[in-house]
């Protein structure tokens, strides 16, 4: 991509500590994915997954909304091929990927690809004002591989009204059908993106990473199959110093002394 200003990136990352934001930073068009954006949020997503100091990410937007979807005015002018859109899953797909937790907190609009990549991420923690939706069907086109996707989130029933309907629902509504973990008001959203976060760093990486690992093969595996990388995950993070850690810890607190 081309050489940008740190401030004046489209998707800023911002690293505090062990903590790695993801932004996405053009306010002005309400966040919208525009032409650049695949190739910008994978950069992103490849910076914080590749730092050794960050162990959780947040997926935020600047100003009152999330992400409006599709630039609608690089699709019109032509700018938006239909490869775009392929490269765009792979975006989305490093949430899914990474070997970190990763907390979206989304407001105000949360549509079409803006819902994509927020249900790629582990967790979403919504503001009392968000909107979200697929609209992609009342426009003739595709929500994508939210059609693989948002199934796997929130179940089939739910899942296929918000696809083929192409409506909106509100913060409540998202949270009664398992879309957002949590709603605060908005005002409360930074505040609670940290308690998440916390929550998040208080659990040893070894085992975080593989959790997530396995829970990324849970519908894609049959018993036998998902069985036995679970056998090989276990053999990895029982021989961590982290593991045996743990283990003396729990002797110790249980009077069991340390003797080994």
């Amino acid at each position: 991509g081309e050489e940008q200003d740190r401030d004046v990136a489209r998707i800023r990352v911002i690293k505090y500590g062990p903590v790695g934001e993801i932004r996405l930073n053009e306010p002005r068009v309400l966040n919208a994915q525009g032409r650049h954006w695949p190739e910008d949020m994978l950069a992103a997503a490849e910076e914080v997954g590749e730092d050794p100091e960050i162990r959780v990410v947040l997926l935020t937007g600047e100003g009152p909304s999330f992400c409006s979807g599709l630039n609608l005015t690089d699709l019109g002018r032509g700018e938006i091929p239909n490869e775009w859109f392929h490269t765009c899953e792979y975006a989305f797909r490093s949430m899914e990927i990474m070997e970190k937790p990763t907390i979206a907190g989304i407001q105000g609009y949360c549509i079409g690809g803006g819902l994509q990549v927020a249900i790629a991420c582990d967790v979403r923690i919504a503001a009392d004002d968000v909107i979200v939706g697929l609209p992609a069907t009342r426009e003739a086109f595709i929500p994508g591989m939210s059609t693989y996707r948002l199934p796997r989130v929130i179940g089939m029933a739910h899942a296929r009204h918000l696809i083929l309907s192409g409506q909106n629902i509100d913060a409540e509504e998202a949270h009664r059908i398992g879309l957002v973990n949590k709603v605060v008001p908005h005002a409360d959203l930074e505040r609670e993106l940290e308690a998440w976060v916390q929550q998040y760093l208080e659990v040893p990486r070894v085992s975080v990473v593989h959790s997530k690992k396995l829970s990324n093969l849970a519908f894609d595996l049959d018993f036998e199959r998902f069985l036995e990388a679970y056998d090989k995950a276990v053999e990895t993070v029982t021989a961590t110093e982290e593991h045996q850690a743990a283990r003396r810890e729990w002797m110790e607190q249980r009077g069991y002394g340390t003797s080994d």
